[in-house]
């Protein structure tokens, strides 16, 4: 008996003392729920909320009481309540042992209405569930910013590069390509560099934004805006595939051209009105296709728009059409520029070297767009366009009219014209320009034609033939005289020429290559051995103008003497009929003497023909480089215009006419 009183004795203390640890515990483990930032729910299997702790009124905004008796899915966000039903479904149906917990993310809403981003653990507990919440909306906002500025236009807030090619790939999958039809849309500003230097980098910018926010209005709903990089923008097009593929593609060209004209409406900038123009490069997705190549063709359409006059529209054509359709449209905006007036005819004097006199000047076509803008030869579309009738007849047919007008007014000097060989062959040319000679007649001086260099033909019978017929209505042949096609010196045994004329790329670099020396000397000595006079082209420094000079060379023309002058300042120098070209040679002598070459446009050529070297020279070590030696043409092409439109400042002898630096000589300042 006492035994067994005193084994209940024990017993007693021992449950005593468990339960005074199991109500220490209890009352550690409910100060750690109590006194947690996170939200503790005990949720049973029905979905009702049967504790919740403290900390709903801090993180939700919801005394306990309020939720205590709710249902969980009356908190959480309506778009996310299938993936927490789902993700719970899952644990309850896995192996306890295997998964413990699982953690999902979902919007709970607060006790102000606001929705709150929260991760949440569960873990199961006695025929229910324990939520574990902890709010992370600061978390999910930062790292939705950071993903923002990582797919965004920092400028702009347009979709950047990458998001374009993501959303591109993604309209590409061979699964909707068959359904729908993808196009890009590359668009950039014409001419906007030379834009943001002279207004600066803050008119450019707010440029940018205006162009960018246009987009934004004028693009279809759905579609993808983006800002590339620099002036550069695309639109991501998505639309239900037509069976009438022509009808698609006609819709999209459409749409390229409502946007140009959106985006060449005049802007308010820098408390001004400016005004900027757009090219647009269009292509279409093929299935197969990569974001990047579709991206890519639209690049290549966008170059080709630019080059062949800008502000306007350009679809992408494979390589083995891409020829026969940019010579269509070329020959599509030649004819629009002929009908609209665009084209105008400028002369530059040609000079005999020895005694400074006007012997004839060279009609050259300049397009001028329909906002009084003359574009410099390498950016108009006609010199694509060289074996153009209509553009031939036109520049034979002005050349006529204006000499006729000056004959009338007292002056004449022959005119010289440059029909390449593919113009030449025109089987229609010696009768058009015998109806010339007998409507206005050649009492002027006389047409003289320059054939300019075309690659891949030969020489042939045809031709001879052409230029022969020419010869016997009197026009005078002048034959382009580099190293190669019809340059060569078979051209020159068959081809009947009055003139060989010396390039450029030959005249350029004489006064400092010996080699280039002793190649022009050669052929001025052909020159004088067949009777020919010898041209030069290019003329723009005394240094060239000297050395041509003893070399032989009888005549040239370039900025030495004057630019391409307009109608009234071309009459005025023929007036005064000559160039002191003895006095380049003494400028040039002054500038080596006196060192002082910031004065005087003289000096502007010098460091201009320094620059152009430059490039001349990095572009012979990089001879595959199509790029850098484009760029040098065209450098040296803006170098004319610059020359026409500023020019030297005027000679202080009021008594002789110096036609690359006074009001005479057709340069405006």
């Amino acid at each position: 008996m006492f035994t067994l009183v005193v084994h209940q004795g024990l017993l007693l203390s021992r449950n005593s003392k468990l339960t005074r640890q199991l109500v220490e515990q209890e009352g550690y483990f409910r100060s750690l729920v109590q006194g947690s930032s996170d939200v503790i729910m005990i949720v049973t299997l029905a979905g009702k909320i049967q504790y919740a702790s403290p900390a709903a009124a801090g993180a939700w905004g919801y005394d306990t009481d309020e939720l205590v008796g709710s249902e969980l899915a009356a908190v959480i966000h309506p778009e996310d309540l299938g993936m927490v039903v789902h993700e719970v479904r899952r644990f309850l149906a896995a192996d306890p042992a295997a998964v413990p917990d699982s953690r999902i993310e979902f919007r709970v809403k607060s006790g102000v209405g606001t929705w709150l981003n929260t991760e949440a653990s569960i873990s199961r507990h006695r025929g229910g569930l324990i939520f574990n919440c902890r709010d992370v909306t600061e978390r999910t906002r930062l790292q939705a910013q950071l993903q923002y500025d990582a797919e965004h236009d920092a400028l702009t807030g347009l979709a950047n590069r990458n998001l374009f090619t993501a959303r591109a790939g993604r309209a590409l999958d061979h699964r909707h390509i068959a359904r729908h039809g993808v196009a890009t849309l590359v668009i950039g500003l014409d001419d906007f560099k030379g834009l943001n230097d002279r207004l600066g980098g803050e008119a450019g910018d707010a440029l940018l934004l205006h162009v960018a926010d246009r987009l934004g209005q004028a693009a279809r709903g759905g579609d993808t805006v983006a800002r590339l990089g620099g002036d550069e923008f695309a639109v991501l097009v998505v639309q239900q595939r037509s069976s009438d593929h022509s009808v698609g593609e006609q819709n999209i060209l459409q749409y390229a051209s409502r946007l140009r004209e959106v985006l060449s409406v005049p802007y308010a900038v820098a408390d001004g009105e400016v005004r900027i123009t757009a090219s647009i490069g269009v292509a279409f997705a093929t299935p197969g296709m990569s974001a990047t190549e579709l991206l890519r063709h639209g690049s290549l359409a966008l170059r080709r728009a630019k080059a062949t006059g800008k502000d306007r529209v350009e679809l992408y054509a494979p390589p083995a059409r891409e020829a026969q359709t940019h010579d269509a449209q070329v020959a599509d905006r030649v004819r629009a520029a002929l009908s609209g007036g665009e084209l105008l005819l400028l002369h530059q004097p040609l000079v005999e070297l020895s005694t400074g006199t006007v012997t004839a000047v060279s009609a050259q076509v300049r397009w001028r767009s329909a906002q009084g803008v003359l574009f410099t030869p390498a950016e108009q579309p006609m010199v694509a366009a060289d074996d153009d009738l209509e553009l031939n007849r036109w520049l034979l047919k002005e050349a006529f009219t204006q000499a006729s007008a000056r004959l009338s007014s007292g002056v004449s000097v022959p005119v010289s014209v440059q029909i390449s060989v593919r113009g030449l062959r025109e089987p229609s040319l010696p009768a058009f320009v015998e109806g010339l000679l007998t409507q206005y007649g050649d009492s002027f001086g006389g047409l003289i034609i320059e054939i300019t260099h075309s690659e891949g033909h030969t020489v042939d019978e045809g031709l001879e033939s052409q230029l022969n017929a020419l010869r016997g209505l009197g026009v005078r042949i002048a034959l382009g005289a580099p190293t190669e096609g019809y340059a060569s010196l078979s051209a020159l045994r068959q081809l009947p020429a009055d003139v060989l004329m010396l390039d450029r790329t030959i005249v350029g670099d004489v006064p400092e290559s010996a080699r280039l020396g002793r190649i022009a000397s050669g052929l001025l000595r052909i020159a004088a051995d067949l009777g020919l006079e010898s041209w030069a082209d290019g003329v723009d420094l005394p240094e060239q103008l000297e050395a041509l000079r003893e070399l032989g060379c009888t005549h040239g023309r370039g900025l030495a003497f004057a630019g391409p002058l307009d109608e009234y300042r071309l009459r005025r120098a023929l007036v005064s009929g000559r160039y002191p070209a003895q006095h380049h040679t003494a400028v040039s002598a002054r500038r080596r003497r006196d060192g002082q070459d910031a004065a005087s446009a003289d000096s502007l050529t010098g460091d201009a023909d320094a620059a152009r070297d430059l490039l001349h020279s990095y572009a012979s070590h990089r001879q595959d480089d199509t790029a850098v030696t484009r760029a040098a043409t065209d450098f040296e092409h803006a170098l004319a215009w610059l020359f026409v439109h500023l020019g030297p400042p005027p000679e202080p002898t009021p008594l002789e006419y110096s036609p690359a630096g006074s009001d005479d000589g057709g340069t405006r300042r």
